[in-house]
């Protein structure tokens, strides 16, 4: 197990989340029966190639659920590199950089999971790798999931091709989940500044 997460890139600030320690509530309820269901029917998504896409605003949940799913997976023996498309462009970047090894290594996991799709936009250069990571997965017929701050909308009605044969590809392998609710980091940010109010005017 340890040298899976050893190759799972999982960042530190991920590695110990788990299901049990999802904090539940009443927005984010079905949100947690789907992950949990996920990974309890990983072989059959696996046999079937189907991934998730994991959208909504920023600090909704969508890279810690993906997370969660990670570990609970390789706690189960099961490979999974998770790493994000922001990482993936500076990778791409580097002088020796072998886009072929590089991209069957990530196709060597069951599953991968690609955190903050849409940071490529911007460049046909990193759109032009962003689709080769994809495609290549898609053509290896495994899932994957991706998490994005983009809307629906923004991805199925876009007239620019060059995202659009991207988004072809992801929703024909991935199940559309939105993250809703108020954002965690908002919420902790109020819970701290609560919490020093409350010592500062003691």
């Amino acid at each position: 197990i340890e040298a899976l997460r050893t190759s799972s890139l999982i960042e530190s600030k991920f590695k110990e989340v788990r299901f049990k320690t999802f904090q539940r509530t009443a927005e984010n309820e079905q949100i947690y029966k789907l992950a949990v269901k996920y990974v309890e029917n990983f072989g059959e998504m696996y046999e079937k190639n189907q991934g998730l896409i994991l959208w909504g605003t920023v600090g909704t949940g969508k890279s810690y659920t993906a997370a969660c799913i990670a570990n609970e997976l390789l706690e189960r023996l099961t490979t999974v590199v998770m790493t994000s498309f922001v990482k993936i462009l500076q990778d791409v970047q580097k002088p020796d950089f072998d886009e072929k090894e590089y991209i069957r290594r990530l196709n060597e996991a069951k599953l991968l999971i690609i955190d903050d799709l849409g940071t490529e936009r911007g460049t046909d250069y990193a759109t032009e790798k962003v689709y080769n990571v994809i495609d290549s997965r898609y053509r290896a017929k495994k899932p994957m999931i991706l998490t994005t701050n983009m809307t629906l909308g923004d991805m199925m009605n876009t007239t620019d091709i060059r995202y659009k044969r991207i988004y072809d590809r992801i929703f024909e392998m991935c199940y559309p989940v939105k993250m809703s609710g108020r954002s965690w980091r908002e919420a902790e940010a109020a819970r701290r500044f609560d919490a020093m109010k409350s010592f500062m005017e003691e």
